[in-house]
This record gives C-alpha cells, structure tokens and sequence, in this order.
C-alpha cells in the first residue's frame, strides 16, 4: 500500500491554526479553543514519516463530529471547518488518482 502524502494538508491545517490563535485568542473552554486542539491532534499526526491513512481519518473524523455538534455552519469558525475537511479529501483524491 502506498503512502499517502498529508504535508500540503497538514500546512494547510496550520495556517488554519495560526490564524484562530492570532485572531480570535480564543478563551479556554471556548469553542475556538476546543477546535485548536482538534486541529493540533491532526497536525502532530500528520506529521511524520509513515502516516497512517488510518490514523489521520480518526482525528479527522473527531474534529467533524465537533464541528457538527458544536459549530454553527454559516459561521466563519464553520466555513473554516468545511475548507479543512475539503482538502481533506482533495488530498485523498489525489492519492486514488495516482494509482
């Protein structure tokens, strides 16, 4: 089984990360503050060698079982949400595509 390459998602998750840490300095146990760590478990595990299909898709499907509990989808928090979890899946298609 081949590897599938996570490094343009995973920067893309980060720029998402740096811009809720220096916009909204979310407060503790806020929403925003929540979604922070989401997206940190999906930058820690894409990142390295060997990454697991597997384990992304969990932390993936973490952060979108927040979303939808938590998140109102208008909202720019929301439509952040959405736009990680579509180049989630670009960078799947890409991968399919490739074999």
């Amino acid at each position: 089984m081949r590897s599938i390459y996570f490094e343009d998602f995973r920067q893309v998750v980060v720029r998402h990360a740096r811009e809720i840490e220096e916009t909204l300095q979310p407060e503790p146990h806020s929403t925003e503050w929540f979604l922070l760590k989401y997206l940190r478990r999906i930058v820690k595990v894409t990142g390295g060698e060997g990454v697991s299909p597997s384990q992304v898709e969990g932390t993936v499907r973490s952060l979108i079982r927040f979303y939808v509990d938590n998140i109102d989808e208008n909202s720019d928090t929301g439509e952040r949400c959405t736009h990680i979890y579509e180049e989630y899946r670009r960078t799947l298609r890409e991968h399919q595509e490739k074999k």
